[in-house]
């Protein structure tokens, strides 16, 4: 599983309870440090730069998300529009857990379509979390539906074609 704020939301201080009581549910996780993070300033016990103690969790730097993608069966994210977008499109269901911007419509959104599960911010939020990851992984529903917007995303016209039609129609 995928942990991931973005490179501007992944404050240790909100990242560390979560992963602690993600650890709870018995998830192998990936997690993005952001740009100015480091694995050490997690305070989890057993944990260490790269790989843990007890081998469930891995801290990456800066990684490219389709990389980050690969090999995993689902995301935890703040939900930013470009990390919301590209999980989507490779059909995995996400936990969102907005923190500013325009996160919170990308939340309700994925709650909406049942891609996924969002967690306001408040004082549980890494119960509710882990709660969320459970159900994600219990419940097919929600890769059903991912699965289902991933496809209408493979049918959207790329880029160059939209430029393209663009540029046919102001000829």
């Amino acid at each position: 599983m995928l942990v991931t704020f973005g490179t501007h939301f992944s404050d240790p201080a909100t990242l560390t309870p979560i992963l602690a009581e993600l650890r709870t549910v018995g998830v192998d996780l990936v997690v993005t440090l952001g740009l100015t993070a480091s694995a050490a300033d997690h305070d989890l016990p057993g944990s260490a730069p790269g790989t843990n103690a007890a081998g469930d969790i891995t801290f990456v730097p800066f990684t490219p998300l389709a990389d980050l993608l690969r090999d995993v069966d689902l995301v935890v994210t703040h939900g930013g529009a470009g990390t919301t977008l590209g999980v989507l499109s490779r059909g995995l269901p996400l936990v969102v857990v907005p923190q500013g911007a325009d996160q919170f419509l990308q939340a309700a959104v994925v709650s909406a379509t049942g891609t996924g599960i969002a967690v306001q911010p408040g004082p549980y939020v890494p119960e509710s979390v882990a709660k969320a990851v459970v159900t994600l992984r219990t419940d097919p529903s929600y890769a059903e539906a991912a699965g289902k917007v991933a496809a209408q995303i493979a049918a959207m016209p790329t880029p160059s074609e939209v430029a393209d039609r663009l540029a046919e129609s102001l000829s």
